[in-house]
Formats: C-alpha cells, structure tokens, sequence
C-alpha cells in the first residue's frame, strides 16, 4: 500500500529559535534522526520554544517514525529514527516529517519498513535538486510499503531487533 494509505504524515517547521510569549520545549533535531536509529529519553535535545499550536502538531509520541526530508546528497534522504517515548515537550524540528502509524500498522514495523533498501531506492528516485536534495510530501506519500497483518509485523520486528542485537554484540567483541 502507499505510505499515505498507511500513517499520517506531518512535515515540521518549527525552528530552533527560542521567542518571547512561547512555551518552552526540547527540539528534537535533524542531527538526532541522522545520527540516531532510536530517539530515547537519554537522548541530548536543543531548547527552544513552540506554539501551543506547533506542539499540538508536532509533539512527538511513542512509536512515531521521524525521516530527514533533505541532505546534500541524494543517496541521505529519508533517514528514519523510531520514538521510543512521549513527554508533553517533547517537539519535532524543521526538516523533518514525522510519520504516526495509523490502526493495525506497528509503529516500530513502520520503522523498519522505512529504513528498508527497497523504501530508499524509491526515496533516491523521487529526490529533487542539483546541491541540496529533497522530497515533497506527495513523494514520501506515494511510497509503496508492503503491510503484513498486524501480528507478522511485531514478529518481524522482534526478528529483526533480536538478529541486530547478536550482530551488535559480535561487532562489540570484535
């Protein structure tokens, strides 16, 4: 099914500035998605502030995938990191889009399916620019993600974490 068929997609914009009269909130930035495949409580987040409109927007849950929208190269865009957990300031920075599962998809299967080679050969495709690429919305929107039942998507994922951590720990030994 395509992507839009499959969750909602928001594309932020709010920025890292901090302004008077706004609520201040931890920015969950590009760099974090870029460098970072989970997005835990540990993680390290910019202050800033918000709307209450950008946080009812853009907050941040558990289980939303957030994807890089733009890079400098073509073959770096559409770079996923999974939420791990929701706070009330908890927001998401420009040059991201979040990703909320909708019923019957498992937002860390989403997750997978989004750092898949097969999805990021359809983002390469679909990449604009000549020194800065990027993706519309109706690009990310229109990509086709397979959708197993709901029950083969947490199988699938359990697999694939616990097939992760074994690779994890022998690189660790190494």
């Amino acid at each position: 099914r395509r992507l839009r068929h499959v969750c909602d997609m928001r594309v932020s914009n709010v920025d890292k500035h901090t302004r008077p009269g706004e609520t201040p909130v931890r920015l969950c930035n590009y760099v974090q998605v870029y460098k970072n495949e989970r997005i835990r409580e540990s993680t390290r987040f910019m202050a800033a502030t918000a709307s209450e409109d950008e946080r009812v927007r853009f907050g941040l849950r558990k289980g939303d995938v957030l994807i890089t929208m733009d890079s400098e190269q073509w073959n770096d865009i559409g770079v996923p990191a999974l939420v791990e957990f929701e706070a009330p300031d908890l927001v998401c920075g420009y040059h991201l889009a979040i990703l909320r599962a909708r019923r019957d998809v498992h937002g860390p299967f989403l997750h997978r399916v989004v750092e898949s080679h097969f999805i990021a050969a359809q983002f390469h495709v679909e990449a604009n620019g000549v020194t800065r690429y990027g993706l519309s919305h109706g690009a990310i929107q229109g990509v086709a993600v397979p959708l197993p039942p709901p029950a083969e998507q947490v199988a699938i994922v359990r697999f694939l974490d616990w097939a992760n951590g074994r690779l994890e720990r022998a690189i660790r030994a190494k």
